[in-house]
């Protein structure tokens, strides 16, 4: 396998991590380091692995569960540095309501002992425009 699509699995295994909601799958996939970083749509940046780690714990203990797949996936690498650029596509559900919204995403991985690890996840919201009348939409 090349180092494209381990890169690609690694993305893809983060993602399925946050849909588990299982700090344990999140934990493997990170670097376990004081420089890893990561910012979560509308959070303040996080640093060092401990405080990464207690956000994700913070994420999983809510009660809403996450569906997310990214599409627009650009998978760039050179040495042992990898970064992935996508568009989130985010389905929140608690008890019978569901809501949908969309961030763009880049994440950072590093080469360590031939697994690629994240060392930084920014997540920002895309804000949904909708025409508020007949006259903002294009002739």
């Amino acid at each position: 396998m090349d180092d494209r699509e381990e890169i690609k699995l690694a993305n893809t295994a983060f993602y399925r991590a946050i849909e588990s909601g299982m700090i344990e799958r999140m934990e493997g996939l990170w670097e376990h380091e004081e420089y890893v970083c990561c910012v979560h749509p509308g959070w303040d940046r996080v640093v060092g692995w401990a405080k990464v780690r207690y956000s994700w714990e913070q994420i999983f203990a809510g009660e809403q569960r996450m569906r997310i797949f990214p599409t627009e996936v650009s998978i760039h690498y050179s040495g042992e540095v990898a970064w992935v650029s996508c568009i989130e596509n985010i389905t929140l559900f608690q008890d019978t309501n569901f809501d949908t919204v969309q961030a763009a995403a880049t994440n950072l991985f590093i080469q360590r002992g031939g697994k690629w690890l994240m060392v930084h996840h920014h997540a920002s919201p895309i804000p949904m425009i909708l025409p508020d009348s007949e006259s903002d939409t294009i002739q």
